[in-house]
């Protein structure tokens, strides 16, 4: 076996070289694939965002005594709605006189947090939607809807901001409509509950005093038929839950949750 040849400076220099132009090329492929990812996923959180924003957009309605109608409505900008942190933020001016208004937070069954209207005259309440503790709404149907009546009219002009934070159930993109529907399951149970112990409650005076058995038992059906719609609802909550969960667009975003949890 020959001897190895001992390299000159020369040629470990051009050797040096050589290693140090492909590792710069992995370097650069490597960046490369970084920026192809970002990009993929920036597109993926834009079509999450804004491809079907007419569902989740905020619509002001306005009564100017006719009634609502789909003429007399002022949808807010797209921009008002940051899907980074659910937030929604708003600026509306009446351009006719209004007695009463009504605030559309998109299209979809949806968990609303904190509505806060700027003026101080008008007062904002969910409509067929269970109200949970400190200022959180819970809307298991579509077109929810908030509604204020005005003691007196608007004139044109009013101008107010909105805000609040918004998660559409639908999309299934954030844990936290999951808590709230929990809590407002739990919620129901608890009316549920508690109406039952009425009735026990009712049905003993009623055997206890006889005069008063005929009004009592009254009261006894009254709080039984609440037991029984409260029982209903409760139905209607947990399919609306499991469906929700079972739902594609739910299992599709699956990936998407996960790499937001590891960013987080």
């Amino acid at each position: 076996m020959p001897p190895a040849t001992k390299q000159t400076p020369e040629e470990q220099i051009a050797e040096l070289k050589e290693q140090l132009s492909l590792s710069d090329q992995g370097v650069s492929k490597l960046a490369q694939r970084c920026l192809a990812l970002e990009q993929q996923l920036a597109q993926l959180e834009k079509h999450e965002s804004y491809d079907n924003m007419s569902l989740f957009r905020l619509t002001l309605y306005y009564d100017c005594g006719l009634g609502f109608s789909e003429q007399d409505t002022i949808p807010a900008p797209v921009s008002a709605y940051s899907a980074a942190n659910h937030t929604v933020s708003a600026v509306f001016e009446l351009p006719r006189e209004a007695k009463a208004i009504r605030l559309d937070p998109g299209e979809l069954p949806c968990y609303v947090v904190g509505m806060t209207i700027s003026d101080e005259r008008i007062h904002a309440a969910p409509v067929t939607a269970l109200s949970l503790d400190e200022e959180k709404t819970l809307f298991l149907n579509v077109d929810p809807q908030f509604y204020a009546e005005c003691p007196e009219r608007l004139p044109a002009g009013t101008k107010f901001s909105v805000s609040y934070t918004y998660y559409p159930l639908q999309l299934g993109a954030d844990d936290t409509v999951f808590f709230a529907m929990r809590r407002g399951i739990e919620q129901v149970q608890d009316r549920a509950t508690a109406a039952a112990a009425a009735a026990d409650e009712q049905r003993a005076l009623a055997e206890n005093f006889g005069e008063q058995l005929a009004g009592q038992e009254r009261r006894a059906a009254h709080l039984e038929e609440q037991l029984a719609a409260a029982i209903a609802e409760k139905e209607h909550f947990r399919v609306s839950y499991e469906a929700v969960l079972s739902s594609a667009c739910w299992k599709l975003t699956a990936p998407l949750r996960a790499f937001l949890g590891r960013k987080k």
